[in-house]
């Protein structure tokens, strides 16, 4: 499930960089954060500008923290000014809420460490991740015995054409770029994961416009795939 032959950093960097930042699944999303996890460590994988995180800080106060990553400084910075303006008005407990730069298929470079987590949320990027065997070997890495992965993710109901899923990635088509269910399931399990759910949501079509009617750019093919917008669960074996 990887793109490219490569995962060194520099490689990893432009790739990020080059990403397109808004797209149909990543404007759409919605942060379903799970109840039960108060006072528990959590991590958010690519969180962006860290709205997300803020609302996880709420949901797991008191005693919990959330740690961002995201692979952009520019992201990260104003993260953490959204934090520390959040912390000002209260709504959020000081140090509840941190952020570091870094890549999703090397969170080790950034300094999370091994079972340092209870929870790892990825919301709606998944699919646009430059390595997404790596990236899940990490999350699974960061990640105490037991604990519990959850992604809001994009899945297709169908096999892929491989040919089809590095370039929608490259193009920032989160839709057109989703695994095929099984193939996504095998990941999670190859990377250390059990008891993997998958609970469908909306069907979604990689055609439609983002909102505010902004073109997303496609690739051709002649496929016939469905796809379905999915909260996925598995457990740190």
């Amino acid at each position: 499930m990887n793109v490219g032959d490569e995962l060194n950093l520099s490689t990893l960097s432009e790739y990020y960089e080059a990403l397109p930042q808004t797209d149909a699944a990543m404007a759409a999303c919605r942060m379903p954060f799970p109840a039960g996890f108060q006072g528990k460590r959590v991590l958010d994988v690519n969180c962006r500008r860290g709205k997300g995180v803020l609302g996880i800080a709420d949901r797991v106060a008191p005693g919990g923290t959330v740690l961002g990553t995201d692979p952009l400084a520019q992201n990260v910075e104003a993260a953490r000014k959204a934090a520390d303006e959040a912390e000002a008005r209260g709504t959020i407990a000081p140090g509840a809420a941190s952020f570091v730069q870094a890549v999703p298929e090397n969170l080790a470079e950034a300094g999370v460490a091994e079972a340092s987590f209870d929870c790892v949320f990825c919301n709606c990027s998944l699919n646009l991740m430059y390595g997404i065997d790596a990236a899940l070997g990490e999350m699974g890495r960061a990640l105490v015995p037991g604990g519990t992965l959850v992604l809001d993710a994009v899945v297709a109901l169908q096999p892929r054409d491989w040919e089809v899923l590095g370039p929608a990635r490259v193009i920032g088509n989160a839709v057109q770029a989703a695994p095929y269910q099984g193939d996504l399931r095998e990941a999670l399990e190859a990377a250390g994961f059990s008891e993997v759910t998958m609970e469908r949501g909306e069907a979604l079509d990689h055609r439609a416009a983002a909102p505010g009617g902004v073109a997303v750019p496609v690739v051709d093919t002649f496929e016939d795939v469905d796809f379905v917008r999915c909260m996925v669960t598995a457990r740190k074996a």
